[in-house]
């Protein structure tokens, strides 16, 4: 007996992936979903006599819609919706971070965490003290080198020098205290997403996975794939929630290919495993 089904129950989507069209190089996967919806719509034309009844109507400009809800947010994901590339640091393109942190002051000397980096002898410009109400006080900027004022080396009042390759902060003799800091370090293990004001989503190709089960037999599973040639995803409003149970999610504007004279807008493709 042929191979065909017809009513199916759907266990769930396992994934979502994201191909170049041109390339079919994989450039997102998405493996947390909730809540997948697919949808399609069209424009309809209705055809009247001339009392008004109508004749038929004609549907035109069929699309579709495919969204979800993934249950971990995706730097990937992110990075399609703002029409971008995730940068990945390595040794030789490394990212900058921003940094900031309280630091202990020990016999004038400030130590940070990580080496700064930006202009040479300025790449900390600024250090607030942190008063013991936890409010700032006084603010403390950089001094280009030790002795701008003075003649003994010594560091100028309100002011501190930075030794970047010692990470270290000096300041004038008899400081003590907490201070604020904010400065800027590379990292050869860093990952960037940028969302600019000009940039627009690229056309995708998806490939969606599932996985039904037989209704007579649920021991026996199917593996089903929804294949859209051309999806773009939805800039027009996305939100990522900050909350640490919040949620991203995505949706695709389902076209056909405008050249393609198969009209295909998707297909789903139903196998046994």
């Amino acid at each position: 007996m042929a191979f065909n089904p017809n009513e199916l129950v759907l266990e769930k989507i396992r994934a979502v992936e994201e191909y170049n069209p041109s390339t079919m190089e994989l450039e997102g996967r998405y493996t947390q979903i909730e809540q997948p919806s697919l949808q399609t719509s069209a424009t309809g034309t209705q055809v009247t006599d001339a009392m008004g009844a109508e004749i038929v109507t004609f549907y035109n400009a069929q699309q579709g819609t495919f969204s979800f809800t993934n249950s971990l947010h995706s730097l990937d994901l992110m990075a399609s919706q703002f029409g971008s590339k995730k940068e990945i640091a390595d040794a030789e393109g490394k990212i900058r971070v921003p940094v900031s942190e309280i630091v202990e002051i020990k016999n004038n000397v400030a130590t940070l965490s990580y080496v700064p980096v930006g202009t040479a002898g300025a790449e900390v410009k600024y250090a607030k003290v942190i008063n013991e109400n936890n409010t700032f006080g006084k603010t403390y900027s950089f001094q280009a080198t030790t002795g701008d004022s003075t003649d003994d080396g010594a560091v100028d009042n309100d002011m501190f020098v930075v030794d970047a390759k010692n990470k270290t902060l000096t300041f004038p003799e008899g400081t003590t205290g907490r201070v604020f800091v904010q400065y800027e370090r590379d990292s050869a293990s860093a990952v960037k997403v940028i969302k600019k004001t000009d940039a627009v989503p690229e056309i995708k190709t998806l490939i969606i996975h599932a996985i039904f089960h037989d209704p007579c037999d649920p021991n026996i599973i199917y593996a089903g794939i929804i294949y859209v040639p051309r999806a773009q995803i939805n800039p027009e409003s996305v939100e990522i929630s900050l909350a640490p149970d919040g949620k991203h999610a995505a949706e695709y504007r389902l076209q056909k290919p405008y050249c393609d004279e198969s009209a295909k807008l998707f297909e789903i493709i139903v196998s046994e495993k």
